[in-house]
């Protein structure tokens, strides 16, 4: 990446039954990824807590995929999934295109190696020779 050039910042949040929680996630994280010195590109929130109901995780993933984001910005990795399964595939997308997620909330490296998934994704990243997400 060019060293002139603004890492492009995604904002995501999602407190299921808590809107206000939700808006408040959500500007918690965008003030983060200015604080960081990001463009902050695009954000969704979602309202819902099923994981098919949630229109503003796929818009994330639509953009990421499209390669219009660098960085992901959201509070706890509880918002992502509470399902362990759901955060491995999230993180292999992000490593797959070596895009960088921030917690605000936590030190993600911190927390993702209290589980067993920090092992998953490290065994991942080291066979496809991939940075790591945190």
């Amino acid at each position: 990446m060019d060293e002139q050039k603004r890492p492009r910042a995604w904002v995501y949040a999602r407190i299921p039954g808590d809107y206000d929680g939700t808006m408040n996630s959500y500007k918690v994280c965008s003030m983060q990824a200015l604080h960081d010195g990001c463009d902050i590109v695009g954000g969704s929130i979602d309202e819902r807590g099923g994981w098919l109901l949630r229109p503003g995780y796929r818009d994330m993933m639509q953009q990421i995929k499209g390669g219009k984001v660098d960085r992901v910005y959201i509070c706890r990795m509880r918002q992502i999934s509470g399902k362990e399964r759901h955060l491995y595939s999230f993180f292999k997308r992000l490593m797959q295109r070596g895009i960088q997620v921030t917690a605000t909330e936590y030190s993600l490296r911190d927390r993702v190696n209290m589980f067993r998934l920090a092992r998953r994704v490290e065994r991942y990243a080291t066979r496809k020779g991939l940075q790591l997400p945190w």
